[in-house]
Formats: structure tokens, C-alpha cells, sequence
């Protein structure tokens, strides 16, 4: 099932203008463009915008605001809090990221490894050695004998 710009706008919490920029400037992939309009599929929306934390209402802020005096401050560490949420999403995503190159870098190097013993074994003289000739000296072989 995909979702149309508008879903995914409702589904995560973010405008439709910010799914828009995300999907021109390349950040996130469109499953098809239709003339309707794109189709998104939802895990891509949420990989690149995960929901937003429902705000609380009025009546939630008010004994913040008794607290702090100032509901500037309080929004200020709401939009903060998101941030901080969102790069832990982002940093969680690129290490798993990096873990499985890792692991596709090590199993390259196992392999080249692997290849590079057999080819020195096949390159590598296999012939018996004759010890006979090894043992005789100058003399020996002037003479003949």
C-alpha cells in the first residue's frame, strides 16, 4: 500500500511542503509518480521524516509556564527535544549503515585472501627436486664420474 503526498503528510505529522523538498532534493525515494501525484512508501517517509511528537495542549503547558515564566523557553525545548530525537534517529540508521560494510569489507577480504593462497599454490614450482647433482663437486663433475 502507498501512500499519496497528503497521507504521508498526515501519517507522520510533517507538511506537505517539507515530504515535497525532502523528495526533490533527493533525500527521500518516490515509488512511482503518477498524474494524480507521487506514490510514497511509508517506511521511506518515516526513515526520512519519523513522526513528530503529538504537542501538548494548553492545558498540559500551563503548570510548565507557572514554572519557567516564559512559554518562548518551553516551545524553544519542545522544537530542541525533537532535534535531539531526530539526530538519534539519523546517527542509529547510519551506524547500522556502517556495521554492514564493515561486515561486507571483511567477507570481501576473507575471500581475496582465500583466492590470493590458491593462486600462490598454483604458481608455486611443484616438481620433485633432483638430489643426485646436488652432492657432487667440482672434480666430480670434471671427471665424469
Amino acid at each position: 500500500m502507498y501512500l499519496t503526498l497528503g497521507q504521508a503528510a498526515e501519517m507522520c505529522g510533517w507538511s506537505k511542503g517539507t515530504i515535497s523538498k525532502a523528495i526533490k532534493s533527493g533525500k527521500m525515494s518516490v515509488h512511482k509518480k503518477t498524474k494524480a501525484g507521487f506514490q510514497l512508501d511509508p517506511s521511506e517517509v518515516l526513515r526520512v521524516l519519523p513522526k513528530k511528537r503529538e504537542t501538548p495542549t494548553n492545558e498540559q503547558l500551563e503548570p510548565l509556564d507557572k514554572h519557567s515564566g516564559n512559554s518562548a523557553l518551553s516551545t524553544e525545548v519542545n522544537a530542541l527535544q525533537q532535534q535531539i530525537a531526530t539526530a538519534e534517529l539519523e546517527r542509529v540508521r547510519e551506524r547500522e549503515q556502517l556495521t554492514d560494510r564493515i561486515e561486507s569489507l571483511q567477507q570481501m577480504l576473507a575471500d581475496e585472501k582465500s583466492e590470493r593462497r590458491q593462486l600462490t599454490t598454483l604458481l608455486s614450482d611443484q616438481r620433485e627436486k633432483d638430489t643426485t647433482s646436488q652432492a657432487r663437486g667440482f672434480w666430480a663433475r670434471l671427471k665424469g664420474a
